[in-house]
């Protein structure tokens, strides 16, 4: 689905990341990998798998798109360091052609070094491109024309349908400003936000839809 930000064309994708075709950007927010590890070192049971399918989404939304930059918004990495490291940094190896960025967020602990050390560019706050801010948590103030892109709340609404049935599924939210990505990661919760006077579009398995 595609939508236009001060002056900006942005397709949301039903992977939870947007696009910016003009810039051949792809923003995407919230992976924190290295989760399933560190839920297993707390005693919770994770399948084998489950550190691999962000990475495959990531790898087809890069094949499709060919963006020249990726900027991660922040809560790439979930905690500590631990043996999910390594599966991050054969990743951004294996695509050599694409730049990759991390707007650091609040799970970010790990030294901005070791990211540059394996050609992850580390920004400390935000980054702007045309009239669009780009950050992990939800900036206070704004410049006059300016939007504000962010993570970290990981925005979802509720669905209903016939009877008592309802789905909680993720969305794209913009009230006053503010657009909120969706978290990318698989092994993230939602925060169910208010609609009233907000424009919500809803992310389903295929597709984008406006609520």
């Amino acid at each position: 689905m595609q939508i236009s930000l001060a002056g900006t064309t942005i397709e949301l994708l039903p992977q939870r990341a947007i696009f910016l075709p003009e810039t051949a950007v792809l923003i995407l927010g919230d992976l924190h990998l290295g989760k399933a590890m560190h839920f297993r070192k707390a005693g919770i049971f994770m399948p084998p798998q489950s550190a691999y399918k962000d990475y495959e989404t990531l790898h087809l939304l890069i094949q499709k798109h060919q963006p020249q930059h990726v900027y991660f918004l922040g809560d790439l990495f979930h905690s500590h360091h631990n043996s999910e490291w390594n599966q991050l940094t054969a990743f951004i190896g294996e695509h050599p052609q694409t730049m990759f960025t991390l707007i650091k967020g609040n799970h970010d602990i790990l030294k901005a070094e070791l990211y540059r050390q394996h050609n992850i560019n580390v920004i400390e706050k935000a980054l702007i491109i045309d009239n669009l801010i780009f950050s992990h948590e939800p900036l206070k103030t704004l410049p006059e024309g300016m939007i504000n892109v962010a993570g970290h709340i990981h925005p979802g609404c509720v669905i209903r349908s016939g009877g008592r049935q309802s789905l909680r599924l993720p969305c794209f939210y913009f009230k006053d400003n503010l657009l909120l990505l969706p978290a990318f990661g698989h092994l993230t919760g939602l925060q169910i936000l208010d609609r009233s006077d907000a424009e919500v579009f809803v992310v389903f398995p295929d597709k984008v839809m406006v609520l």
